[in-house]
């Protein structure tokens, strides 16, 4: 029985660890584009084309870390999207609204 507690316990602290390291990964990623090619679904990468809004100058927006994924379905052509550095929002700026999703590390 001590071994099973030591196990659970062990496991919590590696998870705990593992979710504070994924989320300061999250937070160093940047991307502000105006979207030009929509992503690929069903893939690990997120990669998107479009030009820099405020140089207009090409430029792709990619990430393997699967949180941008999860909102393929809601970015659409024309799109801009924002993912600040330092932050932990990912944006979609569309002609009439702005959807925002925060990120959330869910240790237990």
């Amino acid at each position: 029985m001590k071994q099973l507690i030591g196990l659970f316990t062990l496991f919590y602290i590696y998870s705990c660890v593992n979710c504070k390291e994924y989320t300061k990964g999250n937070a160093e990623e940047e991307c502000f584009i105006v979207v030009e090619t929509l992503p690929t679904l069903n893939t690990v990468l997120f990669k998107i084309n479009g030009y820099d809004p405020t140089t207009q100058k090409q430029k792709t927006c990619e990430s393997d870390r699967r949180w941008w994924n999860q909102y393929n379905n809601e970015i659409e052509l024309g799109d801009t999207i924002i993912k600040k550095k330092g932050e932990l929002t990912f944006n979609i700026h569309k002609k009439d609204t702005v959807i925002s999703h925060e990120w959330q590390c869910y240790e237990n």
